[in-house]
């Protein structure tokens, strides 16, 4: 049995707004405004463009490979197994871990009202036992919602997701015309007597806004659309435009609360500049300016969206998860019974693993300030394989025109490979090396299994990803914050464009000569209505 293609460009649309518009819309104007101030639109702004170049690239690529786990299959398509499971065991992981990461920031919102959620464990706040018991009862949840089929996951996603359109842009708007700080906007990040020093790191404020604030996690739900493209109809079609609208509609929420918030917080809040601003208490940022404010309703509203949002991003991923891992079962990166699919069209086995998986990572107690950065470099280790892979499969692939194709495709794609490689060094040392181990090690394991069973799996074209990361990490060492051969902002950025102009023709030169029969996809025409 088949996934079945039940999606229409309002629901895709919509599971890329519920993707993206998160736990992030409750915390990331708080974080961005912390590490950045009023730099901090201008970073969403560049955060934007990243993922709008990443969102073209895979705009196209989504609408050829028109399969569910479709980021598992391009870098498979294009250089064979062992790229295949680097690129799809990379993005499985960051995958697994959101659900868990929306969990958690929904019971820290609900710790004002809910104590008994939480416990103080060595200065910091972890779940209670009660707190994971509820946590773990509602990923059941998402479980039996996701076990139903596709079509009734739409149906939660579309009307919870008109929801979140609505109150955030509800909250800022109040929280803007009652409290007007516009002296707020001309406050440094931090107020000390080096006034010099201070401006001179507005860039490097800017940039770890994008990578280690949040920012670029929030904004990169439009991959959401390419997961389920499987089950899209109309996919050549439907999936672009999703992702540019979803993508779209996002960022423009984000822009109008980081605003709202940079003009409501008091200005006694912030006499030793943004960096020191704390607003944690009271069950989160947002809930605090209410409260401040006396706006007892908004609070109550907060903490009623502080269930619905995150609950509805982890339903999501629960699933977008599961059909990553579905199609590494079914092209044999996995274990195959992964690739088996339920009566209703829907990966049962690689959802139950899911939901495992998400439920052991509760006990590691990660909070969502700490493992956004990890997340984002993972995330951006995963899209960086699209610009290579997209040149490839035009070489490959010469006679597919029926999609929707990128004009400029070589500079469009060499662009987003520099700004990936940018965002993914923005994430921080620990971030980007924690990534690194986590993708390298497996892969590794992988290669060597695969070897000792004298199976092939396309080495040569895949050794470009140990060339990169490599690069990563000795970029990280020797030339970042702190480092033996420090850089100024702008030559490190110079160095880090070198690095993926290098990296990139390399890549796209050591594809596979044809594409791999293992990636399991549908060329040509479009898979029958299989609903």
């Amino acid at each position: 049995m088949e996934l079945r293609r039940e999606l229409s460009l309002t629901s895709l649309t919509l599971t890329v707004v519920t993707g993206t518009i998160g736990s992030g819309w409750l915390f990331a104007s708080y974080y961005a405004a912390r590490t950045a101030g009023p730099a901090s639109l201008p970073a969403w702004l560049l955060g934007g463009l990243i993922s709008f170049l990443l969102a073209l690239v895979f705009a196209e690529l989504g609408s050829l490979i028109n399969s569910s786990g479709a980021l598992a299959q391009i870098p498979l398509l294009s250089h064979g197994r062992l790229s295949g499971f680097v690129g799809g065991w990379s993005i499985w992981i960051s995958y697994l871990c959101v659900p868990t990461i929306e969990l958690l920031a929904m019971l820290d919102y609900l710790d004002s009202s809910l104590p008994w959620l939480t416990q103080e464990r060595n200065g910091t706040q972890v779940l209670s036992g009660a707190g994971l018991a509820v946590a773990i009862l509602l990923m059941v949840f998402f479980t039996w919602i996701n076990l139903n089929g596709v079509k009734g996951l739409a149906r939660w996603i579309d009307n919870l997701t008109i929801w979140k359109l609505i109150v955030p842009l509800l909250v800022a708007a109040v929280l803007m015309l009652l409290s007007q700080h516009w002296g707020n906007m001309s406050i440094p990040v931090t107020i000390g007597s080096n006034t010099a020093a201070i401006k001179s790191g507005s860039g490097t404020e800017l940039v770890n806004a994008v990578g280690s604030g949040g920012i670029l996690f929030c904004l990169l739900g439009f991959r959401t659309a390419v997961d389920l493209a499987g089950e899209a109809r109309n996919p050549q079609r439907n999936v672009p435009l999703a992702m540019g609208l979803g993508l779209g509609i996002s960022l423009l929420i984000y822009l109008v609360l980081q605003w709202s918030f940079l003009v409501s917080v008091p200005p006694e809040a912030l006499q030793q500049g943004w960096s020191q601003l704390s607003l944690s208490q009271h069950g989160g940022p947002l809930a605090a300016l209410a409260l401040g404010l006396g706006l007892g309703w908004m609070v109550v509203l907060l903490l009623i969206d502080a269930a619905l949002s995150p609950s509805t991003t982890a339903m999501a991923y629960l699933g977008v998860s599961a059909r990553v891992s579905w199609m590494m079962g079914r092209c044999k990166l996995l274990p195959e019974s992964l690739g088996r699919v339920n009566r209703n069209g829907v990966p049962h086995i690689a959802v139950i693993s899911s939901l495992i998986l998400g439920c052991a990572l509760f006990f590691i107690g990660p909070g969502w300030q700490q493992v956004v950065a990890f997340l984002t470099a993972a995330q951006m280790i995963a899209l960086a394989m699209g610009p290579a892979s997209l040149l490839a499969l035009r070489q490959q692939l010469p006679q597919e025109q029926g999609h929707f194709r990128i004009p400029y495709p070589r500079a469009l794609s060499a662009v987003a490979f520099v700004m990936a490689t940018w965002a993914t060094n923005w994430c921080g040392r620990t971030a980007l090396e924690g990534a690194v181990l986590a993708i390298g090690i497996p892969s590794l394991l992988f290669a060597l299994h695969n070897w000792r069973k004298h199976q092939q799996i396309e080495t040569k074209a895949g050794l470009w990803w140990g060339l990169y990361l490599g690069l990563l990490v000795l970029d990280m060492e020797l030339f970042s914050q702190g480092q033996p051969l420090e850089l100024s902002n702008l030559a490190h950025l110079a160095v880090l464009a070198g690095m993926a102009l290098l990296v990139l023709p390399i890549a796209v030169n050591s594809a596979l000569p044809e594409v791999s029969p293992h990636a399991l996809t549908h060329l040509k025409t479009d898979p029958p209505h299989l609903g």
